[in-house]
């Protein structure tokens, strides 16, 4: 048995011995006597106390200490775990546009797999699976996977599971390639103590397309100019870039040739997007590619998957899915006479915007310092204890609510047993 809040119960028992040395404080009144004359009797009532130091009101006491009991305790919280010994267990799949066959790790799970462990499946978002999940239903996404995402996950999984056993395991299975670690993965890993069994599966081949950009508009055009410095343009174009309002002909080459549209105005009268409610300038934008520093105007408010985002985090290009290609609308406008887009920054920041639907799949498989850093330490034990995962001040006591109507009852109890004994404290 472990306690949420410990020191509540040394504030009970201050308030236990509070009780009992009230208690040895006894008040009495006086014995009546008979008196020879009733003229040395006052006109008033008489209320003199007898101190004497001797406990009183056995009954009472118990009653109190036993209600300050259960109220402290209450407030401790107290959890019980179900077994001694028992290591619970999160397996966490991997199902993202990373893994080549979904079916090898549908098979590694089914190794794995006890009666009482836990599913978490994750792409680019975490879930936990219901205990009687199918795994034959489990399918394949085409978002891009996320450790951090899934560890996130086992946490809070883990810290409900804390309460089975004494310690817990977290198996991933997954081909563990190079974009799905993030910035944040290291941290969130730290989160989970001990070691992390990591089961590989074969992940897909590669994708990385270089960019084949055409345009319609002139090369004088700012932003055209410093594309055409990479040296982009090409025939058997796969990117297409639109400096105004793409036409229908524009979104079917999109739709149907699983090609990449590009929406980039040159100026806010230039795109029928949401406006902002009010158009302020930021310093910087950031991609997966590149950061540019600048001063820029944002006039829209931009809605989809954020391909690159202003300074402030809010969504400065997004893409939306159409057919078999997509679309990328782009709300960053330079100015006409600036020299910004001439520069390397720039093209490393564009980079990512001219990337095939979903971005390129970067699936080489994480180095051995980094796939280290993920497992845990060499010699670590790969059963993590209870205490050490997850936030347990947010936990609640199934047994608080008991205690707490049982402190009620005996608040009653003290009331009547006070009255009896023709008590007023």
């Amino acid at each position: 048995m472990s306690w949420l809040l410990p020191s509540a119960l040394a504030i009970a028992g201050v308030a236990m011995l509070a009780a009992i040395a009230l208690h040895f404080i006894a008040r009495s009144r006086p014995l009546a006597e008979a008196l020879p004359t009733a003229r040395f009797v006052p006109h008033r009532p008489v209320h003199a106390r007898a101190r004497s130091i001797a406990l009183s009101d056995v009954v009472l006491l118990l009653v109190r200490i036993a209600t300050v009991l259960a109220l402290g305790a209450a407030v401790a919280g107290p959890v019980f775990a179900v077994a001694h010994g028992r290591v619970a267990r999160v397996i966490v799949v991997d199902r993202s546009r990373d893994v080549a066959d979904l079916g090898e790790a549908r098979d590694s799970v089914r190794r794995l797999r006890r009666d009482g462990d836990v599913l978490v499946a994750f792409d680019s978002v975490a879930m936990r699976l219901p205990s009687a999940f199918a795994l034959d239903s489990l399918t394949n996404s085409e978002a891009r996977g996320s450790l951090s995402a899934a560890l996130a996950m086992s946490l809070r999984v883990a810290a409900e599971l804390s309460r089975r056993g004494d310690s817990l395991e977290l198996i991933v299975v997954s081909p563990l390639a190079v974009e799905e670690i993030d910035q944040a993965t290291p941290a969130i890993r730290a989160e989970w103590p001990g070691r992390i069994r990591v089961v590989p599966v074969r992940a897909v081949a590669s994708d990385e397309r270089n960019p084949r950009v055409e345009s319609a508009t002139r090369q004088d055009d700012i932003v055209i100019a410093g594309l055409s410095l990479s040296g982009v343009f090409r025939d058997n174009a796969n990117v297409r870039i639109v400096r105004g309002r793409p036409t229908t002909a524009d979104t079917v080459w999109a739709r149907d040739g699983g090609d990449v549209l590009v929406v980039w105005p040159t100026n806010d009268s230039a795109a029928m997007w949401p406006p902002r409610a009010t158009i302020d300038a930021i310093g910087g934008v950031t991609s997966n590619s590149g950061t540019l520093i600048g001063r820029f105007p944002r006039a829209w408010t931009l809605s989809g998957r954020a391909i690159a985002r202003w300074a402030d985090g809010e969504a400065a290009a997004v893409e939306h899915v159409i057919g078999r290609g997509c679309i990328r609308d782009v709300g960053i406008i330079f100015d006409p006479a600036s020299d910004i887009t001439l520069r390397a920054p720039f093209r490393q920041f564009a980079a990512a915007l001219l990337e095939p639907c979903g971005g390129n799949r970067r699936i080489a498989r994480v180095d051995s310092a980094l796939l280290a850093s993920i497992v845990g330490e060499a010699g670590a034990t790969r059963f993590s204890p209870v205490k050490g995962v997850g936030d347990q001040s947010s936990e609640s006591s199934t047994w608080t609510p008991w205690l707490l109507a049982l402190g009620a009852v005996l608040l009653v109890v003290e009331m009547a047993v006070r009255k009896a004994g023709g008590r007023s404290a």
